[in-house]
């Protein structure tokens, strides 16, 4: 896989969509600092008020079959970089869909774009941005409402470019998998971190009690109706508050 590093960029999902569109193959692009960085829903990843060199963010491109599904692909993602960072399952923790906390507070997330080409292809990117250093003291961190962790609370140590070369193998060898298996080979490892697991919780605006996921990636919920399967999409998933 091609890797190429930019001292500044838009967004690397961008950068890594228009190479697709151009004909490119397999490419791992990382930016020192993203000036337009997004999440899922079209929320602004918030890297600029954590100061140079505190986060990392990279994306991955890579053509893949039209008709491969690519349900669960996010969760599949999350456990790779669990994995990868914090072997011993003890203190990173996966939220469905596409979350990945430590020790309570969010540590990366995770945003995957598509884009047609030709000859029954898809160019799929994986957008990554994790969080290396911990908030200074006077952040506002009104902006984090997941909460914010370091990587650096895990390891102190890590910096972007170890971190990349520990996360780069992991990930590319979980899309060559994907493309032959899909999500169901993680369903298990994805429950051994399940954050939400058997808490009350909202998806969308339906309560009800996290069951796990099924072989699609699906959030079982435990409704007053019955188990309902629900899918990613724009679906935002949070604890229920106490009334």
């Amino acid at each position: 896989m091609e890797r190429r590093h930019l001292a500044e960029c838009g967004s690397t999902n961008t950068e890594a969509l228009a190479h697709l569109r151009d004909g490119g193959g397999p490419l791992l692009i990382s930016a020192e600092r993203q000036t337009a960085g997004r999440g899922r829903r079209g929320r602004p990843w918030q890297s600029e008020a954590l100061g140079e060199g505190a986060a990392l963010t990279f994306s991955i491109a890579q053509p893949m079959p039209a008709a491969l599904d690519l349900s669960g692909l996010s969760l599949a993602i999350g456990c790779a970089v669990a994995d990868a960072l914090d072997p011993g399952g003890e203190r990173i923790r996966l939220k469905w869909p596409n979350d990945v906390f430590l020790d309570g507070g969010k540590l990366c997330g995770i945003l995957i774009e598509t884009v047609p080409l030709p000859h029954e292809r898809r160019g799929v990117v994986v957008g990554i941005g994790l969080n290396l250093r911990s908030l200074p003291a006077d952040a506002d961190r009104s902006a984090f409402t997941t909460g914010h962790a370091a990587l650096q609370a895990l390891d102190p140590g890590a910096t972007a470019a170890a971190t990349l070369d520990r996360l780069a193998p992991a990930l590319g060898a979980l899309l060559a998998d994907f493309q032959a298996l899909g999500f169901a080979p993680w369903q298990a490892a994805f429950a051994r971190r399940d954050l939400m697991l058997n808490r009350r919780v909202r998806a969308g605006e339906q309560p009800g009690i996290a069951r796990g996921v099924g072989p699609q990636g699906e959030l079982l919920l435990e409704t007053a109706d019955g188990l309902l399967a629900i899918h990613g999409g724009e679906v935002s998933l949070r604890l229920e508050t106490p009334t």
